[in-house]
């Protein structure tokens, strides 16, 4: 009787063991896997857009109704010193207590001067109006953009480098507004064509 209680436990005990060698064998083996993956992130596949990217010319479209608007506003408010526009730069949105806001970049100059006018950077903030409008809530020039690039804001994406002034200054951006946020899509297609800096623009001055 006590051989083939030692027999039995000794074949337990082989048992255990074969059972923990197959144990570390699997582990080895997802952890070889596990690198394997991990190599194939590391080394992607260049990306390859599926359909032709557009023009800047079309992507300016995505936004300069909305930079329109916003100058509109500002000269309505600064007569004598009316800008015109000259270039929409980038336009990030978000639905916000039932509407659509947007803040728009965008470049302008000066009308009706004789020489040559600097351009200047302004933001704006809008929101969705009636019948496919707009209500601008803000259009500011900022002399620094440099000044200002480490205001906060919740609605825009930081890459999108859209410059703004203070937060206390936003009706949509605050940091407490984002738990009420649905992010959208942005406005303009990816990756971007336009230069979110200043560029240099040749204004030719007709005499």
């Amino acid at each position: 009787m006590g051989s083939l209680v030692s027999r039995l436990m000794a074949t337990c005990v082989q048992e255990e063991k074969e059972l923990e060698e197959k144990e570390e064998e699997e582990v080895v083996e997802e952890d070889e896997n596990e690198e394997e993956e991990e190599e194939e992130e590391e080394d992607p596949q260049p990306y390859v857009p599926s359909r032709p990217l557009p023009s800047e010319e079309v992507r300016d479209g995505y936004s300069i109704r909305e930079a329109h608007a916003a100058l509109d506003y500002y000269n309505a408010n600064h007569t004598g010193a009316e800008y015109e526009l000259v270039k929409p730069l980038m336009a990030a949105c978000v639905f916000f207590k039932r509407r659509m806001w947007y803040h728009v970049s965008l470049l302008a100059r000066r009308n009706g001067q004789t020489t040559a006018p600097p351009i200047e950077y302004f933001f704006a903030e809008l929101r969705e109006g009636a019948s496919d409008s707009f209500i601008v809530e803000a259009c500011t020039m900022i002399e620094n953009p440099q000044s200002c690039s480490g205001n906060k804001c919740s609605l825009c994406p930081t890459r999108y480098e859209i410059v703004h002034p203070s937060e206390e200054e936003l009706l949509c951006g605050k940091e407490g507004d984002v738990k009420d946020f649905l992010r959208l899509r942005n406005l303009s297609p990816l990756p971007f064509t336009c230069p979110v800096t200043v560029p240099e623009i040749e204004i030719v001055v007709e005499k």
